[in-house]
């Protein structure tokens, strides 16, 4: 039998463990020195986050001037209304797939003529999510 001590939610526990089976010969223990020489942190295996550029959605032709969904995903923000008028790379949605935020920018400058998904929608590839005038 092994005693170890695990800590579980911030409280410490006393357990003991049968080994049945002990294969490896010569591994490291599970829990080694915590020394600042030997412990490693997080921050040497990360490479830090930058902040991602919008999508730019696709406009299906001059005449319809339609937004569509670049991805699969739920609709997070539509930071637009009706009749706004927006610049190129305008956010004009945000939609969320796996945990990850897409903003969804205007390819050209226009006006919103319909805003054809609200808050919460599923969304797939496709979708039309806005038209311009």
């Amino acid at each position: 039998m092994k005693r170890l001590r695990i800590t579980v939610n911030g409280r410490p526990y006393e357990v003991e463990v049968e080994v049945l089976e002990d294969d490896e010969a010569g591994a490291p223990p599970l829990a080694g020195p915590t020394s600042p020489s030997s412990r490693h942190t997080m921050d040497s295996y990360v490479s830090p986050v930058t902040t991602p550029l919008p999508t730019r959605a696709r406009v299906s032709t001059p005449q319809e001037r339609t937004v569509t969904a670049p991805i699969n995903g739920v609709v997070l923000e539509i930071p637009v209304r009706i009749g706004q008028p927006v610049q190129e790379n305008d956010v004009l949605a945000v939609v969320e797939a796996m945990k990850m935020r897409t903003n969804i920018a205007a390819p050209s400058a226009g006006v919103v003529a319909a805003i054809e998904v609200k808050l919460g929608d599923r969304v797939e590839i496709g979708q039309v999510l806005l038209r311009f005038e």
